[in-house]
């Protein structure tokens, strides 16, 4: 047993390592001479840390960690730095943001959409894994606010080949003629359950397609094929790469299209050893299929295995849509709309009946719930599917949880702890900082200056962990970590928001007793930072850099001259 002066805090704390050289086995690799925080229990700050065979051997002092240094230990001096465990990003579009079918064709940032004609005129030079042309980046209120026809203009530009636009936020797209023609979408097309098909006055559809309407074409535009499934895969090898360089050991993909084959890819990539991090996969529940279907498909493909780095085992499942397209489920109705056609106080992907189904049926088989909810009525209606879920007796309490979660009411704050759901938040990008909320007000007014309720959350008692949702945000998780500290009112500590991305998120993808935390017998998965946070001044955290990632105590990213 040693004692020192944590680094952190000034403090005099005891660790007490179980793992003795009895044996006369000494440590694979050590790091010395830092501050190690463990996200244990008491959150204690250590000096040094012992790994073999993948595990940790000790984690203690600088004095205290001698013994277990032989002939052919790696032995990494700290200098002082930081060590913290492996990030745990439990909500990022892994595969989605990798992939490059289409082209990857990104719009450039305009105040007139006239502003997008070269770039996508480029595009459609391109024909990669599809025959449409896809793009991703457009305003919605940029689109909305021109006096030209959005349909007219994609078909002057593109007119031979469907065109699928997706919006910033990926709640809605933006097609030509061609693309709306496959898509069987006219004007007598009905809306479909979540979605609007924005028209004119004469009731044509005008190119605009919000939530599962732009699902649909998308899901046309991307059927999978041979030279799809390549890009994806290289896509994937994109992503994970850039996962390890931001010292993430665990993530959940956020939304597995498995209609297009992204599971066979996932497969893949597991069955020639090529991840380098522990995955759940969240299937996507498709808001237009048939439930009987699509529940049994789903059983089917559930996989939950402790010796695989890759489970399926988390359903993504939308429950609405967003604030500033007022396609977000309120409780109140918003004070302006993007169109007339949305209802009052917004959509819902699946309604609180269909989505209590699917939790119960899909959980009782083993999945855990991943619920987009943003508006306060979708958080409300989602609390209420599960809790009706867990009282009809055909299953234990599931590690579900609600993502986003921007806006909640007073009254269910208290329903996360209750009901054991964990409330999964993303800060990261700056549009969440107080000060933005302009943006906004326009649609919900005051309530603006009630979103993002981040302390709100843990002050109730409620599993909170934060992500990135990457590519909607920034994958730095130090900018989350930055941002969770800068919040006025609803910020919340430094050791809050290294647990969120840590040992909470261990928590929810059901990996707190193999990883998450730096404890003797835990899985090495760790990350070296270029400073202390604890010593860092919080606007200059999301300048962190990784040094080095570890999982199982294998490198999958050290930085040039560490």
């Amino acid at each position: 047993m040693k004692t020192f002066k944590s680094l952190a805090g000034g403090l005099l704390i005891t660790l007490l390592s179980t793992a003795t050289q009895a044996d006369g086995h000494s440590a694979d690799r050590v790091l010395v001479g830092g501050v190690v925080y463990t996200a244990d229990t008491m959150d204690r700050v250590a000096q040094a840390l012992a790994i073999r065979d993948g595990e940790i051997l000790y984690v203690g002092s600088n004095a205290g960690v001698e013994p277990y240094i032989g002939d052919e230990t790696d032995i990494i001096e700290l200098d002082g730095r930081m060590v913290m465990p492996g990030i745990h990003d439990s909500h990022i579009h892994a595969l989605e943001g990798g992939s490059e079918v289409g082209g990857n064709c990104a719009l450039p940032s305009s105040e007139s959409v006239t502003g997008y004609a070269e770039e996508l005129r480029r595009c459609a030079g391109l024909r990669l894994g599809t025959d449409w042309v896809l793009a991703y980046g457009h305003d919605l209120e940029t689109l909305l606010e021109t006096a030209d026809s959005p349909v007219a203009l994609l078909d002057k530009w593109v007119p031979d080949r469907p065109v699928a636009i997706m919006e910033q936020s990926s709640h809605s797209a933006w097609v030509n003629s061609l693309a709306l023609k496959l898509a069987g979408i006219d004007a007598s097309t009905p809306d479909p359950a979540g979605g609007i098909i924005l028209r004119d006055e004469s009731g044509r559809p005008t190119g605009v397609l919000l939530e599962t309407a732009a699902e649909r074409v998308f899901e046309l535009s991307q059927q999978p094929n041979p030279e799809a499934a390549e890009i994806n895969y290289q896509g994937l090898m994109y992503t994970l790469d850039e996962v390890a360089a931001n010292g993430i050991t665990s993530f959940s993909d956020a939304r597995v299209y498995w209609q297009r084959g992204w599971l066979e890819v996932w497969k893949r990539a597991d069955k020639e050893d090529r991840l380098n991090a522990r995955v759940n996969l969240g299937l996507w529940a498709y808001p237009e299929m048939n439930d009987a279907q699509q529940i049994k498909a789903l059983k089917n493909m559930y996989q939950q295995s402790p010796d695989s780095l890759l489970q399926i085992n988390q359903i993504k499942l939308y429950s609405d849509g967003i604030v500033h397209n007022t396609t977000a489920a309120l409780k109140a109705p918003y004070k302006q709309r993007v169109d007339p056609a949305i209802p009052a106080t917004g959509l819902n992907y699946f309604t609180q009946q269909r989505m209590q189904r699917y939790i119960a049926e899909l959980g009782s088989a083993g999945f855990d719930f991943h619920i987009h909810a943003i508006g306060d009525r979708g958080v409300h209606e989602s609390l209420n599917a599960i809790e009706q879920a867990q009282q009809d007796g055909s299953q234990d309490r599931r590690r579900h949880r609600l993502t986003h979660v921007e806006m909640v009411a007073d009254e269910d704050l208290p329903r996360f702890a209750e009901l054991d759901v964990i409330a999964d938040m993303q800060v990261a990008g700056t549009f969440t900082l107080p000060g933005y909320e302009h943006w906004q007000t326009p649609y919900i007014g005051n309530r603006a200056y009630k979103t993002f309720r981040l302390k709100d959350l843990y002050d109730s008692g409620a599993h909170v962990v934060l992500s990135s949702d990457w590519t909607v945000s920034p994958m730095s998780p130090f900018i989350g970590i930055q941002h969770a500290l800068q919040r006025g009112k609803q910020s919340i500590s430094l050791t809050q928001a290294l647990r969120a991305y840590t040992i909470n998120a261990a928590y929810l993808m059901r990996q707190e007793q193999l990883t998450g935390s730096l404890e003797v017998g835990k899985a090495a998965d760790l990350i070296v930072l270029d400073r202390n946070l604890f010593e860092t001044p919080v606007k200059s955290i999301k300048r962190t850099k990784v040094l080095l990632t570890l999982l199982e105590g294998e490198e999958t990213w050290r930085a040039e001259g560490f």
